[in-house]
């Protein structure tokens, strides 16, 4: 951070404006991508790992013969990629051309993971992998080096804009080169559909369906100009709502064409410039107007549908249950995506943010009416989208693969981590936003954090059972920030002390395995593999248990019958972290590890403890604290936050280890990373709340 450039004699106000203004800059436009999806070949599965068995779909393929798979990577920057290789046979893989990694024979034997770092440059890289048919096997599995880390490759030009690898029939010998000119003429499967037919064969989309059902058929025209077209049509069809046979003028511009065809009778639709005679050609509603693909299909119904709307966000019922739209082919689907880097996203760091944001729009309204409102409409895109794409996703996971590419946290819940943070702000939001139909989503939360979230003999929350298995059998102090605030918030929106009481009974279970009674900090792991607590007081750890206490105290009734000793522990942790505060205001990483970084979102979340800790009266002597919050804001403005925004010398996300090395020399800083834009912005409306 250029010192020179800081916020150091800005206001509490000044400074959040500046960094909530630039992160709207940022992040405020944000929609969902569309793309064909095929259901067979190469895609990823509930593991979110391509499953390639070329055994399978190259069955009388013969040994010593060769299969190439080909994806595209689309890397922001240069970088390294970690990609998993569990190999059924002899595997090579090649990125851009250049020999990248290799299966070994112990691996191929035992199936076993190998994790590589394949260095990708800034744009499309081509990834390819060389498969070499063996009696032992032939393929393998790759992609994610741990489940529900939510990246995907798409598929060459061959496949505009689709998802996955394609692969190639066997050759006899290996390819000397494999640049896109040597790979472009291999014969490549699965096979497409012949896009320049006008007729459409409805029953390999809808194989099972009976020749009288009925399809809705969607798409749409582009004209430069006004014209006069010749439509021919074997099934019944409106343009632009109105029922159309023969000749109609279409003025400039887009227009939406909706049919109703009945599976036996195969669909057909051709348009031609009545002058000319030249045809005129439709695209999907969503799609690329490039993309080949031109309808989407939706069904089959028993009977002709009335008042059936043409959308994209939500799956629709058929007679043959839930269903989403299809495309040509067969087994293809629209399916979406969300490739925003931040918006519309269902996550814990984000939940912050937005908890951030909100406290901030809450803040600058009397004052700053514009940006609040700015603030208040971008918290309602963001999180309505998430509430709206909720249904999509659960029915892409059943359906699709079970890798989501929209909601793949909520789709594949098996952690806190998933849910708690961002459903809780949910409600915190709900207080005085306009939010809707979010009770099914808040009902799955609920129930998995009261029924479902694995939990130790004395009710404790604990991680196990997660795809991600570096976590088995651990207890983690983050695990308080991501239940405590919701099940807090949880207790008001069903009027059911007994989340409350899970809380409080939350914070004596954790602090049972985790409080460092001489130090009066929190350790950041308990590991049940090995029966021993990490030891070890990472500063943002220390801040979610802080943090989080001061939620539930926030709403625990004063005569409650623990409340006395979760002030004893508030007022405990509290004195351990004031005693590390550095000079400057700040905390570091590793909070009794001097030597280790300054760190911004546990100052941040000290500060914001402090903070109602003093102004609710949790503290004998409040003003050492409130100096404290002072002081780690003044230095949050003068070390972390500059004048266009950004926010500095946040932890990134954390794995957990017994060194302390670890957390401080691997476990490094990031500019702007949201598990501190959030807290930072917290503090600053804290600490104007405490003056």
């Amino acid at each position: 951070m250029d010192r020179t450039k800081h916020m150091g004699t800005a206001s509490d106000q000044e400074a959040a404006r500046t960094i909530a203004s630039r992160y709207l800059s940022v992040h405020e436009r944000g929609g969902y991508t569309y793309r064909p999806f095929m259901k067979r070949g190469i895609y990823r599965r509930e593991d979110y790992r391509y499953l390639a068995d070329l055994k399978v779909l190259l069955p009388d393929a013969k040994l010593g013969t060769f299969s190439y798979l080909w994806g595209r990577y689309q890397a922001p920057m240069v970088m390294n990629l970690r990609f998993a290789l569990i190999p059924y046979g002899p595997i090579r893989v090649f990125v851009n051309g250049v020999l990248a990694a290799q299966s070994d024979i112990f691996s191929e034997r035992a199936r076993s993971k190998q994790i590589f770092e394949l260095v990708m440059h800034e744009g499309f890289n081509d990834v390819v992998l060389e498969c070499e048919n063996t009696s032992g096997g032939f393929g393998g599995e790759f992609g994610t080096w741990v489940g529900k880390l939510d990246y995907y490759f798409l598929m060459p030009d061959l496949y505009p804009e689709q998802e996955g690898f394609c692969y190639s029939k066997t050759l006899e010998n290996q390819l000397d080169v494999l640049d896109a000119q040597h790979l472009n003429v291999l014969a490549w499967l699965p096979e497409l559909p012949d896009f320049k037919d006008d007729a459409v064969d409805l029953g390999r989309i809808f194989n099972d369906a009976s020749a009288q059902s009925y399809v809705v058929v969607a798409t749409a025209l582009h004209l430069d100009t006004s014209t006069w077209c010749n439509v021919i049509c074997n099934a019944e069809l409106s343009i632009d709502g109105k029922s159309i046979t023969g000749s109609v003028e279409l003025s400039e511009g887009d227009h939406d064409l909706v049919c109703y065809a009945k599976v036996g009778d195969g669909f057909e639709l051709s348009i031609k410039e009545a002058r000319t005679n030249a045809p005129l050609f439709c695209h999907t509603p969503v799609l690329d107007l490039n993309s080949s693909y031109r309808y989407l299909f939706a069904g089959p119904f028993d009977m002709r549908p009335e008042g059936f709307i043409v959308q994209c966000s939500k799956p629709f019922a058929t007679s043959q249950g839930q269903d989403f739209w299809h495309l040509e082919g067969v087994s293809t689907y629209l399916r979406m995506y969300n490739d925003n880097v931040l918006f519309g996203h269902w996550n814990y760091p984000l939940g912050v943010t937005l908890y951030g944001l909100v406290e901030t729009e809450r803040m600058l309204k009397p004052t700053e009416p514009e940006l609040s409102n700015r603030i208040h409409s971008y918290i309602n895109r963001h999180i309505q989208s998430s509430i709206d794409t909720y249904a999509y996703a659960c029915w892409d996971a059943e359906h699709l693969g079970g890798a989501t590419a929209v909601h793949h946290l909520m789709t594949s819940l098996d952690s806190l981590d998933d849910c708690g943070s961002f459903a809780s702000t949910l409600l915190e939001v709900a207080k005085d936003h306009e939010l809707h139909d979010y009770a099914p989503l808040m009902e799955v939360v609920g129930n998995y954090l009261s029924k479902t979230q694995p939990r130790l003999s004395d009710g404790t929350f604990f991680r196990t059972g997660l795809m991600h298995t570096f976590h088995e059998n651990t207890l983690w102090v983050d695990d308080l920030y991501m239940s405590v605030p919701f099940l807090c918030r949880y207790a008001a929106y069903r009027n059911n002390p007994e989340y409350l009481e899970d809380a409080v009974h939350q914070f004596f279970g954790f602090s049972k395995y985790l409080f460092l009674q001489e130090e009066q900090l929190m350790s950041h792991v308990y590991d049940f593999e090995r029966n021993l607590v990490t030891g070890i007081p990472w500063g943002r750890g220390n801040g979610w248990a802080l943090f989080s206490l001061s939620e539930l105290l926030t709403v625990l009734d004063v005569d409650h019958p623990k409340r006395d000793a979760l002030l004893s522990l508030f007022q405990g942790l509290s004195k351990g972290v004031l005693r590390l505060q550095g000079e400057n205001g700040m905390f570091h990483q590793v909070l009794d590890m001097p030597q280790s970084y300054e760190e911004s979102s546990c100052t941040a979340m000290f500060a914001c403890s402090f903070s109602r800790g003093v102004r609710s009266g949790w503290y004998p002597d409040g003003e050492p604290y409130r100096q404290a919050c002072l002081k780690a804001v003044q230095a949050l403005k003068e070390t972390a936050i500059d004048s266009e925004g950004h926010v500095w010398g946040v932890c990134r996300g954390s794995e957990f280890s017994c060194s302390r090395q670890y957390y401080a020399h691997q476990l490094l800083p990031r500019l702007d990373d949201t598990h501190g834009i959030g807290i930072v912005l917290l503090s600053l409306c804290e600490a104007q709340k405490l003056g």
